[in-house]
């Protein structure tokens, strides 16, 4: 499953759309950055990760936790 048919689907099960999801997702991350101390500040390539910098990094830590 591609990471965008993760956000479509998210916002299917809750009658909305996938902006939104991704608006939610971003606030979401913003508001985890404000710890300088929270792991997700180590999550991408900018000062704030994107949406799909944040799923790609828990898509890889499910399957890593899958393969032990």
């Amino acid at each position: 499953m591609m990471k965008n048919d993760i956000f479509k689907n998210i916002a299917i099960q809750n009658g909305t759309t996938e902006a939104e999801v991704r608006g939610e997702i971003e606030k979401s991350i913003a508001e985890a950055c404000k710890d300088p101390n929270a792991p997700i500040n180590n999550i991408g390539s900018g000062t704030v990760p994107t949406p799909e910098e944040v799923m790609e990094y828990i898509l890889k830590e499910v399957v890593k936790t899958k393969m032990n």
